[in-house]
This record gives structure tokens, C-alpha cells and sequence, in this order.
């Protein structure tokens, strides 16, 4: 009796689990207090069920989760060096906790119905996202005092946006008739939605990576060179004759500005991202080894520059500064496993893993995607998603609504 008692609960448990996932992808969409508190219900939930007793043989079937705790543990380690304050390392420390999502994760996705409803939750989240911020372009209803189009930033906005194209790209390359005709226009919007209402450039750029993916993905070479001919008359047309562009001719005009010394540029400028690459570069030259320490970009970049910077608005330097060359190959292995076991992956769920990584990628290279909460937050349970298919086999297509 006690027997099945136990099974009972240890059932109760995963589906429980199972719903709290789900409803953690919206929340990382719409709350970022939501977000949190459902993140410690979930450390319970995994404590509670004993999955750390298995953690080790999580990490045996998903390397990905491996590497994600190797990089936590190196920014662990590196809070305890360097001139810091105590309270900045720590600071710095929780702002990576979303590294120990993914093999936190993991365990409640490895069943079908589990990961059903996390993809399902994913698309819903997407629809409202891109419905809400056309609405909200139409001046129906406004979540922030200045009455933008998008529920959190538009870099924010514009990552999510970019990756739902692609996925729905996917479903309507593989769809037919009607379904095929909805997964389009929701295509045609997302593009509509990230070129001429949200204009963030990270997530322009990070669609115009994907596309050309999705083709190496699915066509043939000539199909690849179609698709990136396309590609190019779109972005030509849209460049040269839509006044929405603003936001690329910006970016052009930042970067000439700072070659010519220009210092009268805002914080998210490209040319200020160059004076923090710059700055970041040198502060790597200083200490390349072991960096300057958790939670000490800030107090270096200002020692060695005059100017107040929480961050270079690049993954890559701003591990490089606190963590040095060792912090770098782990971030590097951390993506690097990605790529070589999105390869193991069912075919479905490899696409998507590559779409994930590609995005991560690019946004790592203008923003810190592990740094902002909420883009940690998307992207360690994107990753989680993804991956745990890796033990199971399941496909995406059936986890999906129709």
C-alpha cells in the first residue's frame, strides 16, 4: 500500500511539475516577479522529488546541462577573487543563477505530456506577445507610461519575435491547406511586427540569421541561394525606401559618428557598444588569464576608462573581464555543446536546438543575453525544452497544437 502510495505522489508530483513549466515559459513573457516565484517552485518541486538524485546521470545524458553548471561554477569561483565588493560579486552571481535552469529543468521535461505543454505554453505566450504588441501599436491598450509597442524592452520583444518566426517558418513548411495558410500570416506578421512596429535592430538581425538557417535546414543549395536572394532584395527595399528603417540608418550613422570621435551618443548606440568593446578589450589584455572577478566590470571598466558601465552590451567581453580566457572557453564549450548534440536530437527538435543557439549567438554579440533576466530566463528554458527531447526522442510535431 505504501508502495503505491509513494508512486501516486512521485505522479502527482510531475504533473504538477509539468504545469509549472508551462506556466513559467508565459510568466517569462509578462512577469518578471511571476518569473521568480515560479522559479523557486520549481527548485522545490525538483528537491522535493529527489532529482538530485539523478542529477548526475542528467548530466551524463545532456552534456548541454553539464556545461551550463561548469560556467556557473566558474563565475562561482570567480567571485571569490578580484577587488569587488563582497555585494557586487553576489549580485552578479544570482544574475547567472538561470544557468542551473537547465539541468533543473531537464527532469520535468522528459515526458511527452510534460513537454506538450511547455511548446504549447511557448506558442501561446508568442501569439499574445505579437498580437498585444500590435494592439498596443494601435494605441488600444498601453502596459508602460510611455505607450510602446511590446510587454518588456524592444530588444526583449525583438529576440522572442525572431525566433517565433522561425519556428512557425518551420510548422508552415510542414503544414498544408488552411493550417498552412494561419502558420503564413502569422509569418507575415512576425516580420511586419519586427521590421515595422517593435525595430529593435537585435532582433532584425537575429531574423535575417535564422531565415538563411531554416533554408540550410530544409533546401537544397539552390534553395539556400534563392532563399538568401530574397533575402538580400527584401532587406535592399526595406533599407532604401521604408522610412522604418530608421532604427538600422541609426546604427549606421552611430558607428561612423564613433570612428570620428563622435561621444554624443546614448548607451545603446552602436558606436558607445564600440567605446565598451574597446574598453573591455583592454581590460581583458590587463588580466587575460583569470579576469577581474565576478561582479567587477563595473568598478574596472570605470577605473580604467572614467565613465560608469554596467555592462559592455556583449556576452562574450563581459565574461572575458570578470572571467578571463578560462571563462570564455567555457562559455564557448557551453555553446559548443549545443551545437554538437543539437546534432543527436530528434530532426524537429535539432532545427529548433540550432535556432535556439543561433540566436543566442547573435544576441550575445550586441546585448548579455545570460546577464537580463529575462532573456536568461527564455533562453535557459528554450534550451531545457530542446534538448530534453534528447532522451526521449520526441518529435516536435507532436508535442505541438495543430
Amino acid at each position: 500500500m505504501k508502495i503505491n502510495e509513494l508512486a501516486k505522489t512521485h505522479f502527482t508530483l510531475s504533473e504538477v511539475s509539468g504545469y509549472c513549466v508551462a506556466l513559467f515559459m508565459v510568466s517569462i513573457y509578462f512577469s518578471t516577479a511571476l518569473a521568480i516565484a515560479l522559479s523557486a517552485v520549481l527548485a522545490l518541486l525538483w528537491a522535493a522529488s529527489g532529482q538530485y538524485k539523478h542529477l548526475a546521470n542528467t548530466l551524463k545524458n545532456c552534456p548541454v546541462a553539464l556545461w551550463s553548471l561548469l560556467l556557473f561554477a566558474c563565475f562561482l569561483v570567480g567571485s571569490y577573487h578580484g577587488d569587488a565588493p563582497r555585494s557586487d560579486a553576489v549580485a552578479m552571481l544570482k544574475k547567472y543563477r538561470e544557468l542551473l535552469f537547465i539541468p533543473m529543468l531537464l527532469p520535468f521535461l522528459t515526458t511527452e505530456h510534460n513537454r506538450q505543454w511547455a511548446w504549447n505554453a511557448f506558442i501561446i505566450a508568442s501569439v499574445v506577445t505579437l498580437v498585444g504588441s500590435q494592439l498596443m501599436n494601435m494605441g488600444l491598450f498601453c502596459v508602460n507610461l510611455q505607450c510602446l509597442p511590446y510587454f518588456k524592452s524592444y530588444i526583449t520583444h525583438g529576440i522572442v519575435m525572431a525566433f517565433f518566426a522561425f519556428f512557425v517558418t518551420h510548422k508552415a513548411f510542414d503544414s498544408r491547406g488552411l493550417v498552412q495558410m494561419l502558420y503564413s500570416a502569422i509569418l507575415l506578421l512576425c516580420m511586419y511586427n519586427l521590421f515595422f512596429v517593435s525595430q529593435g535592430r537585435t532582433g532584425q538581425l537575429i531574423f535575417i540569421a535564422l531565415m538563411p538557417l531554416f533554408a540550410m535546414q530544409r533546401f537544397s543549395k539552390k534553395g539556400l541561394l534563392l532563399s538568401v536572394l530574397v533575402m538580400a532584395i527584401f532587406l535592399g527595399g526595406f533599407i532604401g525606401f521604408s522610412d522604418k528603417a530608421v532604427r538600422i540608418k541609426e546604427g549606421v550613422a552611430s558607428a561612423k559618428a564613433h570612428l570620428h570621435s563622435d561621444s554624443a551618443q546614448g548607451e545603446y548606440s552602436m558606436g558607445e557598444r564600440f567605446t565598451f568593446w574597446a574598453v573591455s578589450a583592454k581590460l581583458i589584455a590587463k588580466k587575460p588569464i583569470f579576469g577581474h572577478g565576478t561582479g567587477n566590470f563595473a568598478k574596472a571598466f570605470q577605473d580604467m576608462s572614467g565613465r560608469a558601465a554596467n555592462n559592455p552590451h556583449n556576452e562574450f567581453f563581459l565574461i572575458g573581464v570578470q572571467l578571463g580566457a578560462v571563462g570564455l572557453l567555457f562559455y564557448v564549450g557551453f555553446l559548443g555543446s549545443q551545437l554538437v548534440y543539437a546534432k543527436t536530437l530528434p530532426e524537429h527538435d535539432k532545427w529548433l536546438a540550432q535556432g535556439v543557439l543561433v540566436t543566442l549567438i547573435m544576441t550575445s554579440l550586441f546585448n548579455s543575453p545570460l546577464l537580463d533576466h529575462t532573456e536568461g530566463h527564455w533562453f535557459t528554458m528554450m534550451i531545457a525544452l530542446c534538448f530534453a527531447a534528447r532522451t526521449q526522442g520526441g518529435r516536435v510535431d507532436s508535442l505541438l497544437v495543430a
